[in-house]
C-alpha cells in the first residue's frame, strides 16, 4: 500500500517541483531585466543631465553642433550594447527553461515506457502486434518531438549568430 501510495504521488511532486523550478528561473529572468532597466535608466538620466549641462554652457553654435555629434554615436552604440544584453538575458532563461522542459519530457517518456512495458508483459496471447504497432508510435512520436526541438535549437542559433553578426566591430568580412 505504501509503495502504491509513493507510486502516485512521486509524478505529481515531480511536476510541483518542475513547476516551482520554471517559476524560479522565469523569476530571476525577470529580475536580471529589472536590474537592467533601472542601471540604464539611471545611467540615461545622468548622461541627460550632463548633456544639458555641456549644452547650456555652449557660447558658439559650431560648438553646439560638435557636441552633439559628440553625444550621438555613443548613444547608438550603447543601444546596441543594451538590446544584445537583453537578448542575452531572455536567451540565457529561454535555455534553462527549455532545459528544464527536456528533462521533464525525458523523464515522462521513461516513465511511461515503463508503465507500458509492466502493461504489455501482462499483454494476452496474439497481442504482439499490437504492442509492436503502438511501440513502433512511440517511437515516432519521440523522434518528432526530438527533430522538434533541435529545429527550435537551431533557429535560436540562427538567430543569435544573426545579432552577433549585427554588432558594430563583429561584420563578417565580405
Amino acid at each position: 500500500m505504501t509503495q502504491a501510495t509513493h507510486d502516485f504521488t512521486a509524478p505529481a511532486k515531480a511536476q510541483i517541483d518542475a513547476m516551482l523550478r520554471a517559476t524560479t528561473i522565469a523569476s530571476d529572468g525577470m529580475s536580471k531585466l529589472f536590474d537592467l532597466n533601472t542601471r540604464t535608466a539611471r545611467e540615461t538620466l545622468e548622461e541627460i543631465t550632463g548633456t544639458l549641462q555641456a549644452v547650456a554652457s555652449v557660447k558658439d553654435p559650431a560648438d553646439l553642433r560638435t557636441l552633439m555629434s559628440k553625444t550621438m554615436k555613443p548613444d547608438l552604440e550603447k543601444s546596441q550594447a543594451y538590446a544584445k544584453t537583453v537578448y542575452e538575458q531572455i536567451t540565457a532563461t529561454q535555455s534553462e527553461l527549455i532545459g528544464l522542459v527536456e528533462a521533464q519530457m525525458a523523464e515522462m517518456n521513461k516513465q511511461i515506457a515503463s508503465t507500458l512495458d509492466n502493461v504489455f508483459k501482462s499483454a494476452p496471447a496474439g497481442s504482439e502486434a499490437f504492442v509492436s504497432a503502438f511501440k513502433s508510435a512511440m517511437s515516432t512520436a519521440n523522434q518528432a518531438y526530438e527533430t522538434s526541438v533541435q529545429t527550435f535549437k537551431e533557429a535560436g542559433s540562427t538567430i543569435t549568430s544573426g545579432i552577433t553578426t549585427a554588432q558594430p566591430g563583429k561584420r563578417k568580412a565580405a
